[in-house]
C-alpha cells in the first residue's frame, strides 16, 4: 500500500472534517500541512466547548489512521503538532469527558504521548 504524503493525507482531511473544509483546502493550496492540521485541532478545540465527545473521538480516530497510513513527514507533523496538542485539549475538557477521549486515542498516538510526557519530566530535572 502506499503511503500518504503531505498532500494526499490533506485531501483525506478535507474530505473528513466537512465543516472546515474550505479552510484545509485553502492552506493545502499553499503547500500548508501543517496549517491545515492545525485547523483541525482548532476544531477539535471548539467541539471540545460544545461538549460533543463523540465527533471529536471520531475525528481523533482517523488522524490515528492518517498518522499509520502517512510517510515518515505526515507521520513527524502529527507527533509533533497534534499529539503535543492534546495536552491543551485536556485542559480544557473536564475530568469526564478527558477520561473518555483518551480511552478512544489511537494506541500510536497513546505511546508517543508517553513518551513525550517521559522526555519532558527528563528535561525538566
Amino acid at each position: 500500500m502506499k503511503k500518504l504524503n503531505q498532500y494526499r493525507a490533506g485531501l483525506y482531511m478535507a474530505l473528513h472534517y466537512r465543516e472546515i473544509r474550505t479552510e484545509i483546502n485553502f492552506l493545502l493550496r499553499k503547500h500548508n500541512f501543517a496549517g491545515a492540521l492545525q485547523a483541525v485541532i482548532n476544531h477539535l478545540r471548539h467541539l471540545s466547548t460544545e461538549r460533543n465527545i463523540d465527533k471529536i473521538c471520531q475525528h481523533i480516530e482517523f488522524l490515528g489512521t492518517i498518522y499509520g497510513r502517512g510517510n515518515h513527514y505526515v507521520k513527524y507533523i502529527l507527533e509533533n503538532l497534534f499529539v503535543r496538542s492534546l495536552g491543551g485539549l485536556r485542559r480544557i475538557s473536564t475530568v469526564h469527558t478527558w477520561t473518555v477521549i483518551e480511552a478512544r486515542l489511537p494506541v500510536p498516538f497513546l505511546e508517543i504521548r508517553k513518551g513525550q510526557q517521559i522526555h519532558n519530566l527528563l528535561i525538566s530535572k
